[in-house]
């Protein structure tokens, strides 16, 4: 059984450079138009991060940009295994923590919140002029994630995360992409959009 660990903010300071997560990415999401559906390529330092994205809907609704939520969990909770993984920063020096906390079900776990956030805030103007998170979907996440890493970050921590996560998914809504600035040591995530 794996010790317990002191929290540490971003669940990586004790590993090599290669297995932590960046202090700051800029991240560029660039929405590709074909013919039949939208699709976004997401790329770092001019290298696409991930797979091209299309919403997987029969409507239009913008999942095609979820990789934000990603992103800013890893910035504002110190957590995603999904940008682990996407950024190629899983702890393999560490058997357990690469395979329990870098691993498939805390991925597919992470995807499953993004999944079940996307679809409270489709019916609620995806968070627009909100300051709240329905406490029930807080239940869930803090459930969900009960095995993690991330069980001790806050139902207020992952509110502030998801209301942030929305505020940038509607900015590359409404602008077709953009650039974002995640700063994970300051814990600031910035939009801007595509020149």
């Amino acid at each position: 059984m794996p010790r317990t660990k002191k929290y540490i903010d971003l669940y990586n300071s004790e590993y090599g450079t290669n297995e932590q997560l960046p202090s700051e990415l800029v991240v560029r999401f660039e929405e590709i138009n074909n013919e039949t559906y939208p699709q976004v390529r997401v790329t770092l330092n001019s290298e696409q991060v991930g797979d091209i994205i299309d919403d997987n809907s029969y409507s239009n609704d913008g999942y095609r940009y979820h990789d934000v939520f990603h992103y800013t969990f890893a910035t504002l909770l110190g957590w995603s295994p999904c940008a682990r993984a996407m950024l190629k920063r899983k702890r393999k020096s560490n058997d357990d923590l690469d395979r329990i906390e870098d691993g498939a079900r805390a991925a597919i776990t992470e995807e499953a919140i993004s999944l079940i956030i996307f679809n409270n805030a489709r019916n609620n103007d995806y968070f627009n002029k909100r300051t709240k998170v329905d406490d029930t979907i807080l239940t869930i996440i803090k459930n969900m994630t009960e095995p993690f890493e991330v069980r001790l970050r806050s139902k207020t921590e992952w509110e502030k995360a998801i209301l942030k996560s929305y505020e940038m998914f509607r900015c590359l809504i409404e602008n077709g992409g953009g650039i974002i600035n995640f700063n994970l040591e300051n814990k600031n995530i910035i939009y801007q959009k595509l020149n």
